[in-house]
């Protein structure tokens, strides 16, 4: 009996410990420390905004199948308003989203693609881009900036034609306008947000320039290729879908060509409905 009373006891005792211990169980899943959560503030990156972006490894219709991954780099800080800037160097990718050769239905070869994220500090966001320019590997060469002298720092031609007077601070000019300057990494312009069009401000006092990288601010199409078109900008159905096409027996833009997109949506869920699913290939 004495035992009996000695363990019940000691059970009573212990009873207010092991209802603590449930509680700190019940509570634990719904906690998250501070350091694991995304405090980074802002959100997705508004349309409108320009990306100068370098492909990181070829896109070919006769190699580059449907479901192929595309991995592009931003050339060039991309200020994005409210005090925050897409870094260079961050990473946009997308996928392919259909290849077509000659003989196979057309007459010319076709590849179709689209971008459908951008990496964004500690986030990844979906977008949706159109496409203004494409520039080969070669064009990018020639208009890459050699500053061997003050004579072609002055007379550095940008893709698209542009004359560009490279040093900080240098005036970017289209004809005897001013429309932007150099930054060091790249162009930094004036545009209108919504046509991309030069605005005529000053870079100063515009809240959210646009970076244009080594292209000119009116630069549309294709820059350095003999027989490349952009037949499909992204504008039209399906929404971001790009399509180049060639009478050569594929398409082909090479590791290091240069790409200047335009950010229509990055809205989470908008961005991810207007994802177009792989089609089959049509090599």
């Amino acid at each position: 009996m004495r035992n009996n009373l000695r363990m019940l006891g000691l059970a009573l005792c212990m009873l207010p410990m092991c209802l603590q211990a449930g509680k700190g169980q019940d509570l634990k899943p719904a906690y998250q420390p501070a350091q694991g959560r995304n405090t980074r503030s802002g959100g997705p990156i508004p349309a409108g905004i320009i990306l100068p972006v370098s492909l990181n490894s070829a896109l070919r219709s006769d190699k580059s199948g449907s479901g192929t991954t595309i991995i592009a780099t931003v050339m060039q800080d991309v200020p994005l308003g409210r005090g925050e800037t897409l870094r260079k160097g961050s990473k946009v990718t997308g996928h392919v989203v259909e290849a077509i050769t000659p003989g196979k239905g057309s007459d010319e070869s076709k590849i179709s693609f689209q971008f459908d994220q951008v990496r964004f500090g500690n986030q990844t966001v979906p977008i949706t881009t159109t496409l203004r320019a494409v520039a080969s590997r070669s064009a990018v060469l020639a208009a890459t900036p050699e500053l061997t002298s003050s004579e072609n720092a002055d007379n550095q031609i940008e893709i698209g034609g542009d004359q560009i007077s490279y040093g900080e601070g240098g005036p970017v000019m289209v004809g005897s306008q001013v429309v932007g300057k150099y930054t060091g990494q790249g162009v930094l312009a004036s545009v209108d947000q919504d046509s991309g069009t030069p605005s005529g401000g000053t870079i100063d006092g515009d809240a959210r320039p646009q970076a244009f990288w080594l292209f000119s601010v009116n630069a549309r199409g294709a820059f350095g290729f003999r027989d490349l078109i952009i037949l499909q900008s992204g504008r039209a159905e399906p929404l971001g879908e790009v399509t180049l096409a060639s009478d050569r027996k594929a398409v082909r833009v090479d590791k290091g060509s240069a790409m200047l997109l335009r950010v229509d949506d990055s809205r989470s869920e908008e961005a991810q409905a207007r994802t177009t699913p792989s089609r089959e290939t049509g090599q």
